[in-house]
């Protein structure tokens, strides 16, 4: 299962950087703060996107240099930031969704038939080898 979803991710990912679009990490970061209200503490955004601390730091500092979110003060916590989506990250994640929908409803379709699973798995077996 481990590596039929890295064969998933890996297609996706080839996908999103052939149509000139970024990494579908940064697509993770970005879903998540925009289905949570547009902003969340790191923390909160590390346990959602299942990301370990550090990567979730640097992630986020390129999505920052990137204009995509931005970090604002926590209100009752000034040494505490939130992560804030901005518009142009809401546009970028709206052009990778594009790219990333129809591939992974064509990828989960498989697991919908009697045979899909059985399937899925003698294709991903054939492509690795």
């Amino acid at each position: 299962m481990n590596r039929t979803t890295r064969l998933i991710q890996f297609e996706i990912s080839a996908a999103l950087k052939d149509a000139g679009l970024p990494p579908l990490k940064w697509y993770d970061i970005l879903w998540s703060l925009e289905r949570h209200g547009g902003q969340l503490r790191p923390y909160e955004l590390a346990q959602d996107t299942i990301f370990e601390q550090s990567n979730l730091s640097h992630l986020s500092r390129r999505l920052v240099a990137e204009g995509l979110i931005t970090y604002v003060s926590f209100d009752g916590d000034r040494r505490g930031k939130v992560l804030k989506i901005t518009d142009k990250g809401k546009e970028l994640r709206k052009r990778m969704w594009e790219i990333y929908g129809p591939l992974l409803h064509e990828k989960m379709r498989a697991f919908g038939k009697s045979d899909g699973w059985q399937a899925f798995i003698e294709t991903a077996r054939k492509q690795a080898e």
